[in-house]
C-alpha cells in the first residue's frame, strides 16, 4: 500500500520524502546517548573507544575540550567545575572507556558531552560519542500571601513560586495536618501558582515541591504566615503530646479538608476528560487529512488514466477517418 501511494506522489513530493527520511536516520542512526538526571543529583556518563587509539578528549557541546587524555584536565575550568568534575580513563587492552562523574548537577551542567577519538594525530570520525545530558530542577522556593476571608476561622491564601522544568505544586502544613488546595497548580512561563485554605488562628508553613516528590511536615518552610504571638519558627516535628482541640473544630476541619479533596478530584477527572475529548479530536483530524490525502492522489490518477484514454480515444477517431478517406 505505502509503496502504491509513493510511486503515485510527483517528483517534488518524492525528493520531500527522500529529504525527510535522511534527516530521520541521521538523528536517530548516529552514536549517542541521552541521560536525564535532577539539579543536586550526580551523573555517570561512560564513553566507550577503541583501546588502539593514541588520544581522547572531551568536550561541553562546541566548546574548548576540558580534558585530554594527554594533558588532563584543563586549567580553564572553574574552581567549583575542577571540585565536582571528575575524569577517570579506563584503558587496558580489551575493554577502554572513559568515565566522566559529575556531581552536585547544577542547571549549567546540561549539554551535549562529545568524546572525541585518535589515531595517530587523526581523529576518528565514526568513533565520536555524543551524550546529552538533561538537568532536570524542582520550583523555586514558594512564597504567599493572605487573600480572601471564607467565613469563621478560615482564609484562603495566594502562593506563588519561580516555575521549574519538573512541574510542580505547593504544600501547606498547619498544626502538623495537611491542608488541601482549593485550586490545581497552575503553570505559567515563569510562575506556579496555587491557593491554600488555611485558618487564620495558626501558624502556616508553606513549601514548593515536584508532583513526583513528598516533603516531610519538618521540611516544608520555605515560607510562614500568622507567627504572631507563636514561638514556633519551623514546623515542629511529631511529639508524644497531642495538640487538644474542641469536638466541633475536629469535625469542622475534617468536613472542610473532605469537601475539598472531593473537588479537587473532580477537578482533576474533568481535566482528564477534556484531555482525553482534545485528544480524540485531533486523532480524528489526522485521519480525516489522511484520507482526503488518499483521496487526491486517487482522484489525480484517475483523472490522468482517463485523459489518456480519451487522448487514445481521439487518436483511434482519427486514424479511422484516415483509412476512410483513404478507402474513398
Amino acid at each position: 500500500m505505502l509503496k502504491v501511494l509513493f510511486h503515485s506522489l510527483t517528483g517534488g513530493f518524492k525528493i520531500l520524502i527522500l529529504f525527510i527520511f535522511i534527516i530521520l536516520t541521521n538523528l536517530y542512526g548516529c552514536k549517542s546517548t541521552q541521560l536525564s538526571k535532577i539539579q543536586g543529583q550526580e551523573a555517570n556518563l561512560i564513553f566507550p573507544y577503541p583501546c588502539d587509539s593514541t588520544k581522547v578528549s572531551l568536550q561541553h557541546s562546541y566548546r574548548v575540550p576540558f580534558y585530554s587524555s594527554t594533558d588532563g584536565l584543563s586549567l580553564s575550568l572553574s574552581q567549583d567545575q575542577v571540585q565536582r568534575y571528575n575524569v577517570q580513563n579506563r584503558n587496558n587492552t580489551e575493554n577502554c572507556s572513559l568515565g566522566f562523574t559529575i556531581s552536585n548537577l547544577l542547571s549549567i551542567d546540561q549539554g551535549t558531552y562529545i568524546l572525541s577519538v585518535y589515531k595517530d594525530g587523526e581523529i576518528l570520525v565514526e568513533q565520536t560519542h555524543r551524550i546529552w545530558l538533561q538537568v532536570d530542577y524542582p520550583p523555586g522556593k514558594a512564597s504567599c500571601v493572605v487573600s480572601d476571608e471564607k467565613g469563621g476561622d478560615w482564609v484562603s491564601i495566594d502562593c506563588t513560586a519561580n516555575v521549574g522544568s519538573l512541574s510542580g505544586e505547593i504544600e501547606c502544613y498547619q498544626d502538623r495536618v495537611w491542608m488541601p488546595p482549593l485550586s490545581d497548580p497552575i503553570e505559567t512561563r515563569t510562575l506556579l501558582k496555587q491557593t491554600i485554605l488555611i485558618r487564620k488562628s495558626q501558624p502556616v508553613f508553606c513549601c514548593s515541591s515536584t508532583l513526583i516528590e513528598y516533603k516531610e511536615r519538618i521540611e516544608c518552610n520555605d515560607t510562614a504566615l500568622y507567627l504572631a504571638g507563636n514561638n514556633s519558627t519551623y514546623p515542629s516535628p511529631l511529639t508524644s503530646t497531642a495538640t487538644t482541640r474542641t469536638l466541633n473544630d475536629i469535625t469542622e476541619t475534617t468536613e472542610t479538608q473532605s469537601y475539598m479533596v472531593s473537588n479537587t478530584t473532580i477537578s482533576m477527572k474533568e481535566n482528564y476528560v477534556t484531555s482525553v475529548i482534545i485528544h480524540s479530536v485531533f486523532v480524528c483530524i489526522e485521519v480525516i487529512l489522511l484520507l482526503f490525502i488518499v483521496s487526491l492522489i486517487y482522484k489525480k490518477k484517475k483523472g490522468f488514466r482517463t485523459c489518456v484514454d480519451k487522448q487514445k480515444s481521439s487518436s483511434q477517431a482519427v486514424l479511422m477517418k484516415k483509412d476512410d478517406h483513404i478507402k474513398e
